[in-house]
């Protein structure tokens, strides 16, 4: 459609109909920003350590299991899989990318290219929960480490047991103890009180439900089920004694904890399935046996 304006001149005002929506889209396409892209986690202040260990929890926080787990490294791409069963099945994937001094997490459910929004916006914030949280408990931890420990009021004795199964294990290990039929158990000791006590971690047990009582593996033992592991025709053997020196590193070690001391370490089992788990504990003054049982 031509009008003609007071100066003579004539203007197209269809022409003009058309291109001006398609300006206005051009313009609001490059000043706003996606909604998903709201909920990336790029150059993240975190070590390479710490990612791999939100990024872990923040799925477990969300109700999926871990199917597969490849620590990230420096100039190694770390990739986590995870699936869960709400409303049908979802299985999504999560690469962490390691930097000198930053990280990226990028958090995707699989075979998705719509509709992802949900999953990158709950992963979002649950992991910069986590994040915070770790950031509150550290932070605490140092301020307590200012004052003298008499001036602390300990919580009393606590004790802890975390069986690590599958591919979260690889958080602390460079090995397939899951593969070797190892399951690894965290045991955390915490002393708050002015007594000592000691321990034995080869008198830690974990209990079936039928009440069967299994005994851990010592060191070695853990270490020859890792050599002996069924593993790919062009794998290499693992070295041995390499491995018995790394599981020595991380396993519970001692025979006590002092008063106001926290000790933490691994203590290894045939892999099966287990309701809960019994530490002894000793007053070494009075001689006195405490135990404490830890249902999974």
């Amino acid at each position: 459609m031509r009008r003609q304006t007071t100066d003579g001149h004539t203007i197209d005002s269809t022409k003009w109909s058309v291109v001006w929506p398609s300006v206005v889209c051009c313009l609001l396409f490059v000043s706003c920003t996606p909604p998903i892209r709201q909920f990336d986690l790029n150059s993240q202040a975190l070590t390479c350590e710490q990612a791999n260990d939100y990024a872990l929890r923040t799925l477990q926080a969300l109700g999926f299991t871990l199917t597969a787990f490849e620590p990230a490294a420096i100039g190694r791409v770390g990739i986590l899989r995870g699936t869960r069963d709400e409303h049908g099945v979802q299985n999504v994937t999560v690469d962490v990318t390691c930097r000198a001094n930053n990280v990226d997490v990028d958090a995707s459910e699989d075979g998705k290219l719509l509709g992802r929004l949900e999953f990158k916006r709950a992963f979002y914030l649950s992991f910069t929960s986590i994040v915070q949280q770790a950031q509150i408990t550290d932070a605490a931890a140092r301020q307590a480490a200012l004052h003298p420990q008499l001036e602390r009021k300990g919580p009393g004795l606590r004790v802890l047991l975390q069986p690590v199964p599958g591919p979260a294990a690889k958080l602390d290990f460079d090995v397939d103890l899951a593969a070797a039929g190892v399951l690894p158990v965290r045991v955390t000791i915490a002393n708050g009180t002015s007594r000592i006590y000691r321990f034995d971690a080869t008198d830690v047990v974990l209990m079936q439900k039928d009440g069967t009582r299994i005994r851990p593996l010592s060191v070695e033992e853990t270490a020859q089920r890792v050599a002996t592991a069924p593993r790919p025709a062009d794998a290499v053997a693992p070295d041995t004694a390499a491995v018995t020196q790394r599981l020595r590193q991380r396993a519970l070690g001692g025979d006590s904890v002092a008063s106001n001391q926290t000790i933490k370490g691994y203590v290894f089992f045939p892999l099966g399935t287990y309701v809960k788990g019994r530490v002894s504990l000793e007053d070494q003054a009075t001689e006195e046996s405490e135990g404490f049982v830890v249902e999974f």
